[in-house]
């Protein structure tokens, strides 16, 4: 063997249900849901029934595990396909009565048998609980189940570490909670990264930590979690600090004779390491695993990669009548008018090729890497899950015939990323420097003049939990309405709102939720003054407290010990119960 290949599938969106339907709300849930999470769940049931382990690991950011748990979500869920249906039963009839549009009554069909056979899989295959869907996956061997950041709250400017713990801290009990067993891995929110160090606000405010700050790993290894994924620049920018423990004995002498490729060597994304920090290197480490982005452009660019393919459905032009979609990319320069119908017949062969086109890539480069080192490599292919199904509606058939292709035999082998680990137990030791997977590598998507103002609201609800929380609750209503405002805070803290309004995709959206959340919060903060000075709450609070429980009801058994002060040992292991 050369090396191995391993696939991860981010699945994260920001909390939607009962914040609005369409044209941002519960529809983005519910299209993720169609056209991502069942078609994939389907591929690897395939897998497994033809005897292949589709051995990927799925990060599920608990964000979305809460959405997917909710008591609402299937009825919500079963009225959108609902309304699919009907709407490509509705086109059907008005392409039938234009002589020049007939040629589109097929596809019309297309769409309407696709939605039954998803809304089929969702009541009867799946038993309308697509998060006990994903656990049995992982329970029978197929996957590994990795969570993120509770709601995907950015790690870096985040205002004190007790935040980012907190962040963790509630992920963890969440994933554990709906999957019945802890992650071992970790998915940084945006891949976002930040040393250990002095800190201050990027922006003027009274209430963001300035001083030494831990690691992000420090923090994500205080919970026990393992390893976590980085991109590219971050790796290549590292410095090497040595050969980690004396019991890596195998490591230590490849050092020694050479074996290992200096940092700067593109190949060494290849490699897995663990991360310390420059100020207390013998502090929690993690692994990381490097995005290969010469390898994932080909899958994630719509420009330069497979999903420009001219016979795939264009995700961009939809049907004005019920945003179906009937055209095939043709070419991904030209102008929407001019694009042509969709042939799905005609996608299964160039998936087929794609797919053999994409194992051998990652087998050259992995031969490409053993023939230099002498040592196996890891090609680590991480992917936003929206991309295969949503973005790219033929991407869950890419993903199965790829996985055909490596278990018919191959130089490489796929695993999830905790058996890799397993595997190889990195024991190089590096340091990276700041920064994310976001444009540009560093973090101007969420922190620059259009956002700037989002982040002293998040700072004054940290330091206001955090004031309130430093004074034992009298009243049981005290720790009611405190764990309300913890949500709200979680909910605040969330990364998508600065992303959809630098990339103004649902900017007004993004900027009703912050002010919403923010506003919920300050509102509850009130609530528990007015109760420590012996009032008594109006029934208009009481109503408000009630309302909110219930619109923003992700995780019911939160513990306010998350957000609590805590201490990390230099083992790395946090000294709180509960996690």
């Amino acid at each position: 063997m050369d090396g191995s290949l391993v696939l991860i599938f981010h699945t994260h969106l920001p909390y939607v249900l009962r914040h609005g339907k369409w044209p941002h709300g519960s529809d983005w849930l519910c299209e993720a849901a169609a056209e991502c999470y069942i078609p994939i769940l389907n591929e690897c049931r395939e897998l497994m029934e033809e005897g292949i382990v589709p051995n990927i690991t799925i990060s599920l950011s608990p964000v979305v595990a809460e959405q997917l748990a909710d008591s609402e979500f299937a009825g919500i869920f079963n009225d959108y396909l609902d309304e699919k249906i009907a709407s490509s039963i509705d086109d059907r009839a008005y392409f039938a009565e234009r002589r020049q549009e007939r040629h589109y009554v097929p596809m019309a069909d297309f769409w309407c048998q696709w939605y039954r056979d998803r809304q089929r899989d969702f009541n009867e295959r799946y038993g309308a609980d697509l998060c006990g869907a994903f656990r049995r996956l992982m329970e029978d061997g197929a996957i590994a189940l990795q969570t993120c950041g509770a709601t995907h709250g950015y790690f870096p400017l985040l205002g004190h570490d007790r935040n980012i713990d907190a962040q963790i801290g509630v992920a963890m009990a969440s994933h554990t909670h709906r999957f019945g067993a802890a992650p071992r891995g970790i998915w940084m929110p945006e891949c976002a990264y930040r040393p250990g160090g002095y800190w201050q606000s990027p922006v003027p405010t009274d209430h963001a930590q300035e001083g030494m700050r831990q690691g992000v790993e420090q923090l994500i290894a205080a919970h026990g979690l393992e390893y976590t994924v980085v991109d590219s620049h971050l790796t290549r920018g590292g410095k090497p600090l040595g050969v980690y423990a004396g019991r890596f004995d195998a490591v230590q002498r490849m050092a020694q004779e050479g074996a290992i490729l200096p940092l700067d060597d593109s190949r060494s994304v290849y490699d897995v390491y663990r991360v310390a920090s420059a100020a207390e290197p013998d502090a929690g480490m993690m692994a990381v695993f490097t995005r290969d982005a010469e390898t994932t452009l080909r899958v994630w660019s719509g420009v330069f990669g497979y999903p420009g393919d001219p016979d795939y459905l264009e995700f961009h032009k939809k049907h004005h009548n019920s945003g179906h979609r009937y055209w095939r990319v043709t070419d991904s320069q030209i102008d929407l008018a001019l694009k042509t119908i969709y042939r799905p017949e005609k996608t299964a062969a160039r998936v087929a090729v794609q797919a053999e086109h994409f194992v051998s890539i990652v087998e050259r480069a992995l031969a490409d890497f053993r023939q230099a080192t002498g040592r196996e490599g890891v090609v680590t292919a991480p992917f936003d899950t929206e991309l295969f199904g949503h973005w790219w509606f033929e991407g869950p058939r890419f993903l199965g015939e790829v996985l055909r292709r490596f278990a018919r035999g191959s130089s490489v082998r796929v695993r999830t990323a905790p058996d890799e680990l397993d595997a190889r137990d990195p024991g190089l030791v590096i340091q990276i420097p700041e920064g994310s997977w976001g444009e540009g590598g560093g973090h101007a998507v969420w922190l620059n003049d259009e956002t700037a103002w989002t982040w002293p609201m998040i700072y004054e609800v940290e330091d206001r939990l955090s004031a309130l929380l430093a004074v034992p609750a009298g009243l049981p209503e005290e720790d009611r309405i405190l764990r309300q405002m913890a949500r709200e805070l979680l909910l605040l803290e969330a990364s998508d709102w600065q992303f959809l309004i630098t990339t103004a995709s649902a900017a007004e959206y993004a900027r009703q939720r912050l002010v919403g959340h923010y506003n919920n919060a300050m509102r509850l903060a009130g609530y528990v003054d007015a109760l420590r000075r012996g009032e008594t709450l109006s029934a208009g609070s009481v109503e408000d407290l009630a309302a909110l429980e219930s619109d923003n009801r992700l995780f019911p058994n939160l513990s306010l010990e998350h957000f609590m002060a805590h201490s990390v040992s230099s083992a790395g292991r946090s000294e709180r119960l509960n996690v």
